[in-house]
């Protein structure tokens, strides 16, 4: 009996420095996307990262050629030193054209500074607008600043949008995917914030791991995010960034 009390008491001590080094890791998830397209695209390699938060970004994670890069919200909050802000930028915007919706955290920093730097780096803020990718006017990236509570944001950001055209929605948060789901056509959307859960005891936890899934006849890929927030500490939600070979479905 006084072997597994020590045993339990040996595991509970050593979980929170696990939960630490998971909060660390970094994680690559690499996925073929194929998407309805009416008129063909060529096939491109993009990235997203979303919950950054407080993490420091490496040039060794970006091994990879990449066309396009998605920042899905919440790259930084308040309290990161801006040096660390402006290096992750730098790194980012050296390996192809970044595109970046707000998330609900960055805002806690100077929004002007922080739109300098966007603009410094060539990084493209989607607000409420959606954008052709690579001149082809057919395919495009829609992305929405959902945490502006602006009046009629998502029919702003589709009012360009045709019914043939392959649309990628982009959003902070995928609470909204079902609205936007249920009044435009998309064909893929992506977001983070919920972090998976962040900390998971098996099948319990605040929110559901990140997935790709079908929901409606859209695919949909809901990220663990990279960062954390309050607590740098994971537990059964890997933090982790996407490498997405998205492909038109004519063309598997």
């Amino acid at each position: 009996m006084k072997k597994l009390i020590f045993a339990g008491l040996a595991i509970g001590a050593a979980l929170p420095f696990q939960m630490v080094r998971n909060a660390f890791a970094i994680n690559l998830r690499r996925q073929a996307i194929g998407l309805q397209a009416s008129k063909p695209f060529q096939p491109f390699d993009m990235m997203f990262i979303s919950d950054v938060h407080r993490r420091a970004l490496r040039e060794s994670m970006f091994r990879f050629p990449v066309d396009i890069i998605v920042i899905g919200g919440d790259f930084t909050e308040g309290g990161v030193p801006w040096k660390r802000v402006e290096a992750n930028l730098d790194i980012l915007s050296r390996l192809a054209p970044v595109y970046f919706v707000w998330g609900n955290n960055d805002r806690e920093m100077d929004e002007t500074k922080l739109r300098e730097l966007f603009a410094k780096y060539n990084v493209k803020v989607l607000e409420d607008e959606s954008i052709p990718l690579f001149g082809q006017r057919h395919l495009r990236l829609v992305g929405i600043d959902y945490f502006a509570y602006k009046e009629n944001s998502v029919e702003a950001a589709f009012s360009e949008v045709q019914k043939s055209d392959t649309v990628i929605f982009v959003s902070h948060t995928p609470f909204v995917f079902k609205k936007v789901r249920d009044r435009h056509k998309i064909d893929f959307a992506l977001a983070g914030h919920t972090h998976g859960g962040q900390i998971r005891f098996g099948k319990l936890g605040i929110y559901r791991p990140g997935r790709t899934e079908i929901a409606d006849g859209v695919v949909q890929l809901i990220s663990n995010g990279f960062g954390t927030t309050k607590l740098p500490m994971r537990l059964g939600a890997d933090p982790e960034f996407h490498l997405l070979t998205v492909y038109p479905l004519e063309e598997r």
